[in-house]
């Protein structure tokens, strides 16, 4: 067993296995940014340093980044691989992400819907965008 990993990182990291859990990863840190930003989940704090807090901006940036990265990286990263609608979700999650955090309008157009469903509804949005993004 010992031998399968005896490669070093170089190994693991050529392992198929391990490079199949990279986008699910990359899901969870997605919907736990996301969650956080949009009020879903209340403050985290990092106790190992100092008591530190985490902000709604730092899950704006964190979402925005792994986005990005998982957009990247997807084999169908043009945007003239999806339909019409599949495109307007792909542009509206990091529309409503960046939004929620530095347009007080569409913060208030959404809350507009009621609290919690304004935010609730920007989760929906950046989730499915993410869905058909990463397919």
């Amino acid at each position: 067993m010992a031998s399968r990993y005896s490669q070093g990182l170089g190994g693991l990291a050529s392992d198929y296995a391990m490079l199949r859990t990279i986008p699910a990863l990359l899901s969870v840190v997605f919907v736990a940014t996301g969650l956080y930003a949009f009020g879903g989940i209340s403050d985290i704090t990092i106790t190992w340093l100092s008591n530190y807090t985490l902000t709604s901006e730092h899950a704006t940036l964190g979402g925005i980044l792994v986005y990005a990265v998982a957009f990247m990286s997807s084999e169908t990263k043009s945007l003239e691989h999806y339909e019409y609608w599949e495109m307007a979700f792909i542009v509206a999650s990091p529309a409503v992400i960046l939004g929620w955090q530095y347009v007080t309008e569409i913060k208030d157009l959404l809350l507009g819907l009621g609290d919690p469903l304004g935010a609730q509804v920007a989760f929906l949005i950046t989730v499915v965008g993410w869905a058909v993004a990463v397919r």
